[in-house]
């Protein structure tokens, strides 16, 4: 819900909060409810005004526009506006940027509006970045082998449909080629997939120092 903020710099920010409440309370009353609104097409809506208030603080509700919300400080009076659309903003701003303007034409009031909008849902709780599976080397070995597969698959295609009308030798060549590829291709991605589920490794004997000199025992003793 969007809304407006404004500090008015008065030495008698009381006197202004229920001047204000009290007009809005007699609009409220007195039939003058289209006095809000005198352009657009919204003039034709019904605008229902209430007020209440105290010494320091007020509030004048403007069905269906928003709501206006007044506290009296020591030299500042604080005037606040929540309105549910851009629409009902814009209506309760003029109207109390003209009732302050009129009230105060021996020492004109300066009203300055500074526009606060919520928060974003997606900036006020942002989502955590969900982590990157990173690919292993073999399975990215594997997908550009298979790549490498669909790529020559299409160079056949598209070399089969330009040579077609050339030579039926020269189709055939071309078919050898390319199946001898495909084979190589294959043969390396099975050779690398037994490689990586084969569950012994490569492995080399151990040195034994024991059975190197009985080795070399056995080979000194002279027959007997």
């Amino acid at each position: 819900m969007p809304h407006l903020h404004a500090r008015i710099q008065t030495e008698r920010a009381g006197r202004y909060l229920a001047q204000f409440c009290k007009h809005a309370a007699a609009m409220g009353g007195g039939g003058h409810t289209t006095r809000l609104h005198p352009h657009g097409p919204a003039a034709r809506r019904d605008v229902r005004v209430t007020a209440e208030w105290s010494d320091t603080s007020g509030t004048v509700t403007f069905i269906p526009w928003g709501e206006c919300t007044l506290t009296a400080g020591a030299g500042v009076l604080t005037v606040r506006i929540d309105a549910p659309d851009e629409e009902g903003l814009d209506r309760i701003r003029d109207v109390v940027t003209r009732d302050f303007e009129r009230f105060s034409r021996r020492e004109p009031l300066v009203v300055t509006w500074q526009r606060q909008d919520p928060p974003d849902a997606s900036v006020g709780g942002a989502t955590p970045a969900t982590p990157r599976r990173r690919i292993s080397r073999p399975r990215l070995r594997t997908v550009l082998l298979a790549s490498a597969l669909l790529l020559v698959i299409g160079l056949h295609v598209g070399l089969a449909g330009t040579v077609v009308a050339e030579s039926r030798w020269t189709v055939a060549a071309a078919d050898i080629v390319i199946v001898l590829v495909v084979v190589k291709i294959a043969l390396i991605m099975w050779a690398r997939l037994r490689k990586r589920r084969s569950p012994y490794g490569s492995q080399t004997p151990e040195h034994d120092p024991a059975s190197a000199d009985r080795l070399s025992t056995r080979r000194a003793s002279p027959p007997s």
